[in-house]
């Protein structure tokens, strides 16, 4: 009787490489941007489907994988947890560079959080003139369950004093979430909101390069 030859190791991980981008569409890298302690860490913890950490613990940058389904089709979300502070511009801009939408972060109890918006708006357009695109950007005020605690507002040229949504919105043509961390406000739309804003062409464009899902953690979730 001939014994069929088993598959080497390295054929395995070919198939299953192959199996995985079959299945899935194309990776959409995400960088989620803001000051220290806005709650950036805690958003995407949401996202992901873990657990809410009172305590804040600074970041440097970690990875994060999201598995969900849009528009009956199975997405991989690469979410980039930049660091708030000022320390590694270089690593932030890398990370701006290599995604493919961003998500904007301040918080109410943190005025400050606010203003510096303009600066990494004014380093998003920066990294994508290098590179001749835009990306989709989506603005989330955190922590609006504080109490005694209100939106920014602002007077325009005209004198008309506008809301920070109207503001944000009209300023940068970007969407303007209100959010809680604590109280999961509104955290599941925001991809699919992002999701909507990128072309179809990239939304739906099939995978052909390797995953690299060793240096993330993986959760899975429909949206």
């Amino acid at each position: 009787m001939l014994r069929k030859k088993a598959k080497s190791t390295s054929g395995v991980f070919e198939e299953a490489d192959k199996f995985r981008r079959a299945i899935y569409l194309n990776t959409i890298t995400v960088a989620v941007l803001g000051d220290s302690g806005v709650g950036k860490s805690s958003i995407i913890r949401h996202i992901v489907g873990e657990a809410f950490i009172h305590e804040h613990v600074p970041t440097v940058e970690e990875f994060y994988v999201k598995q969900m389904t849009y528009r009956n089709k199975t997405c991989e979300i690469h979410i980039i947890d930049t660091s708030g502070t000022y320390e590694f511009p270089a690593m932030r801009r890398i990370a701006i560079q290599k995604s493919d939408a961003a998500i904007l972060v301040y918080s109410l109890d943190k005025p400050g959080s606010f203003t510096k918006l303009e600066r990494l708006m004014d380093e998003i357009e920066s990294c994508c003139a290098d590179r001749n695109r835009r990306i989709p950007v989506i603005i989330v005020s955190n922590k609006t369950d504080l109490p005694n605690l209100s939106e920014p507002t602002f007077v325009t040229t005209s004198g008309e004093r506008v809301s920070a949504c109207d503001h944000l919105e009209g300023k940068w043509k970007c969407q303007w979430l209100p959010s809680s961390a604590r109280f999961n406000l509104n955290i599941d739309v925001i991809l699919p909101k992002l999701l909507d804003k990128l072309s179809p062409e990239k939304t739906f464009q099939r995978n052909n390069s390797h995953i690299w899902k060793r240096r993330f953690r993986s959760r899975s979730d429909k949206s």
